[in-house]
């Protein structure tokens, strides 16, 4: 019978009996690398795991037996037990390469987009000792940021070691980033999307076939390790169509609350920093390379552990990532009341651990605020509409996955999340809606997760960034007023307006006023120290310019930035390349995209 009789082309008929060439064989070969990625992930994980609770239960239940004992007040043990551990957190930090300094899951989402999939393998031990520090000592950061760059480390070091093409190694991160929140939620559906939505790994079949299959075998080695699911809670009936309003009333109130849970953490960062600068002009320091600090980085650190300390002595629940204290709110053993303080306790303890400089994940701490403001809620709503309103552990529940969802922008993720934890298609029907409105409104506030907020810093535009950007034009979005070098002046003078400008870079022009280069920080601290301050300003700058015309998109200029490495552009004249007309820097291209110029405002 003709193959084609059945339907078939006679070529994809023969193609089901070709003989296995070696690309098939080669395909094996990742397959077992992602295996074993999955594999040493759960491993890792758990490793973690045990390490923060073993530290965690000598500081703030063996050492206040201790302090018992010498007849010391245990409550001492909230503020030097973090303190202390803040200084060698410092230690640590300081050891991480520069480059990597970032974040956790944005350090994973550079590694692939900038990187080729390569992760320093000492980079991922530090910062992991650094957040079992963190989480040890009781700060408020969540634990998956950190072993997901644990996941996708391990998968990156075995990439580098058997030598395999870039997309192998991409490849191979992704898969250790879904093993690893595969691992501490039990959860391999939510692991694979996690890995889509936030890793930003490509949407295809094979890479998520490899995600799924790693996360897979980490959360079966995970079960035959634990035995228990990460959230046990009972099963709730929601699927009444009269729930549904408050459902949807409940992803409303969450996508504030994401958005003030956002600002917690980086805000908290950014006062954090702003501690460690003088106001004013000291030039030497700033000649010299380094910045005038009154607060060392190991002092700003203790100072954090210090403070979130003092609100864990008042609110214990929240110190750590709190899961235990999640679980009673999916329970529905909180009070309302209990709700509100933990609510606001929590929000300013993560805003003292961010400050202070500590390593973390955001994963966690949404989850422990969304079921906090879910069950919060949920008594609301029962005393608003009694007999009407189901339990408010119920809403505790579809807040944490409506939290994810506002907070990172992965709906998918915090769906296969909540149903995996609860293994109950109706109230997956319920988180449905409250996730879907908590994200859409969510990014309508603001379109950045908490993972992908600095990322443009790093040169790194997400697809629907850069589609909008091309509808910009550099001429709109540039500042027109930009503060120049002269040529005839020296080092001393450019450190001068560096200082009063706060500009890492600034435009040098001739008598003329035309554009012959550009210096920024960087070429003055290359200059030797003895004699900087005296010189001339020709000696030092770049002439190599990278300039860009207000014609052109900001999407072009943007790739312009991350291709050179550079945090701002000279805008020229498109007839005349030395007539400066303007500057457009990152700020600009933040300002520039069209979701947020009622954030910023036009200019």
């Amino acid at each position: 019978m003709d193959p084609r009789d059945l339907g078939y082309p006679r070529s994809d008929w023969r193609q089901l009996f070709a003989p296995v060439r070696l690309a098939d064989l080669t395909l094996l070969l990742l397959l077992a690398l992602v295996v074993l990625t999955g594999a040493l992930t759960a491993f890792g994980v758990r490793l973690f795991e045990r390490a923060v609770s073993a530290l965690f239960d000598f500081g703030y239940t063996v050492l206040p037996g201790w302090l018992r004992a010498a007849g010391l007040p245990t409550w001492l043990a909230f503020l030097l037990f973090p303190a202390a551990l803040g200084f060698v957190h410092a230690a640590v930090v300081r050891l991480v390469p520069p480059g990597d300094r970032h974040h956790a899951i944005p350090l994973v989402i550079l590694s692939r987009v900038r990187r080729d999939g390569r992760i320093r393998p000492g980079t991922t031990l530090l910062k992991s000792l650094a957040a079992i520090l963190t989480l040890g000592a009781g700060g408020s950061l969540g634990r998956e940021g950190p072993v997901v760059l644990l996941g996708a480390g391990i998968g990156s070091a075995l990439g580098q070691a058997t030598r395999v093409r870039a997309s192998w190694r991409n490849a191979l991160v992704t898969a250790g980033a879904a093993a690893a929140i595969a691992t501490a939620f039990h959860a391999p559906i939510a692991g694979s999307f996690f890995a889509m939505e936030i890793v930003l790994a490509p949407l295809t079949a094979r890479s998520f076939a490899l995600a799924a299959l790693s996360a897979t075998v980490a959360a079966l080695l995970s079960n035959a390790m634990t035995g228990q699911p990460a959230f046990p809670i009972p099963a709730y009936a929601v699927l009444d169509p009269v729930q549904i309003p408050l459902f949807l009333g409940l992803g409303l109130c969450i996508a504030p609350l994401s958005r003030l849970y956002i600002a917690a953490i980086w805000g908290g960062e950014e006062v954090g920093r702003k501690l460690g600068f003088f106001p004013g002009p000291w030039l030497s320091r700033v000649a010299r390379g380094f910045p005038g600090e009154w607060l060392p980085p190991a002092l700003r650190c203790a100072l954090g552990g210090v403070l979130f300390g003092l609100v864990g002595l008042a609110l214990p629940e929240t110190l750590g990532p709190g899961i235990r204290t999640i679980q009673d709110a999916l329970e529905g053993r909180l009070p309302l009341l209990t709700l509100a303080a933990l609510l606001g306790g929590k929000l300013v303890a993560i805003a003292c651990t961010s400050g202070g400089g500590w390593t973390g994940g955001t994963f966690t701490p949404a989850l422990f605020l969304g079921a906090m403001g879910g069950g919060l809620y949920g008594h609301l709503a029962a005393l608003a509409l009694p007999g009407v309103a189901v339990q408010p552990g119920a809403y505790a529940v579809v807040g944490m996955a409506a939290m994810i969802a506002g907070a990172t922008q992965a709906p998918l993720t915090a769906l296969a999340l909540i149903f995996e934890i609860t293994r109950d298609y109706r109230i997956a029907l319920s988180a449905m809606v409250a996730c879907g409105v908590a994200a859409v409104f969510s990014q309508r506030i603001n379109p950045f997760s908490v993972d992908t907020l600095h990322l443009p810093e790093q040169g790194i535009l997400l697809p629907w960034q850069l589609h909008d950007l091309r509808e910009v034009k550099v001429g709109e979005a540039m500042a027109h007023r930009v503060d120049v070098v002269r040529s005839d002046m020296d080092l001393r003078a450019v450190i001068d307006l560096m200082h009063q400008t706060r500009h890492g870079g600034n435009p040098v022009v001739d008598a003329a006023g035309r554009l012959v280069g550009m210096i920024t920080l960087k070429d003055v601290r290359d200059v030797p120290l003895e004699g900087r301050l005296a010189t001339p300003v020709p000696r030092a700058m770049s002439k190599n310019l990278i300039t860009v015309t207000p014609d052109q998109t900001v999407a072009e200029a943007a790739l312009l930035m991350a291709r050179h490495d550079v945090g701002r552009l000279p805008v020229v004249a498109a007839d005349d390349p030395t007539r400066l007309v303007g500057i457009l820097s990152r700020t600009d291209i933040l300002r520039a995209y069209p979701t947020l110029k009622r954030e910023f405002g036009s200019e």
